[in-house]
């Protein structure tokens, strides 16, 4: 009877259901992440394994370590830096230093600035003249013309004042004079044509400028801006003699 026991028993083993139980590995840490009112941060908790587990085993419960994550301005690892309650160091974020408003800007701005050609009047006018005549030309544009512009978040008024005008007279000749010329009879600006023919006149005009930062004083822009004028054509003629009667 010996067999049959033996044989019932062995099914038994057989049958009974088996349990496998994964080794865990060592402990991973316990990730968590935050914001907080200086930027994002980030903590690590190293879990503790259990009591008789393996080595290093120790009671008590797990202690949180010093952040893993330290986003924000580059001050982290100062030295003592303090902790809040929950073990997290804020880092204040990164320390930019302003922009500083330079004269290099300054000249930019007024160099972009969209100042007009001054314009040009010619006397005789429509366009014709005589040779050898004293052909008059002078300019109304010499107002100083003012704007305001924001620079690196600075309020900065530029001036720009017609300071020297170049004047082509379209055969070659030209000249320059800070005088802005004069209407007849004050002729202060005046060409003589030696030749008949067909000319391009034209006036070029060269701005200083000065600015000030909101209100500041005022300060001399290093440089000028010169403007080139349109050309107006103009014809000389030879004057014809005629008799009226004497």
């Amino acid at each position: 009877m010996r067999c049959p026991l033996m044989l019932a028993s062995m099914i038994v083993l057989m049958c009974w259901p088996l349990q496998v139980v994964a080794d865990p590995g060592p402990p991973q840490p316990d990730v968590t992440t935050g914001a907080g009112r200086n930027g994002f941060w980030g903590t690590a908790q190293q879990q503790k394994p259990p009591s008789g587990s393996g080595a290093n085993a120790s009671s008590g419960s797990a202690t949180r370590g010093t952040p893993e994550i330290r986003l924000g301005n580059a001050t982290c690892g100062e030295p003592n830096q303090a902790a809040d309650a929950a073990g997290v160091i804020y880092c204040p974020g990164p320390t930019t230093e302003p922009e500083v408003l330079t004269v290099a800007d300054i000249q930019r701005a007024f160099a972009e600035l969209p100042l007009p050609a001054s314009t040009l009047v010619i006397q005789p006018p429509d366009g014709l003249t005589l040779v050898n005549f004293a052909t008059n030309f002078y300019t109304t544009s010499t107002s100083t013309i003012s704007t305001t512009v924001s620079l690196l978040g600075q309020e900065v008024t530029l001036e720009a004042t017609p300071a020297t005008f170049h004047w082509y007279f379209g055969d070659g000749e030209s000249t320059s004079t800070r005088k802005p010329g004069a209407p007849y009879p004050d002729l202060t600006i005046t060409h003589h044509y030696q030749r008949k023919g067909d000319y391009l006149p034209s006036l070029t005009t060269t701005y200083t400028g000065r600015y000030k930062i909101a209100d500041g004083p005022w300060h001399t822009i290093p440089g000028t801006v010169t403007i080139d004028g349109t050309t107006q054509p103009l014809r000389a003629i030879e004057a014809q003699p005629k008799l009226v009667g004497y």
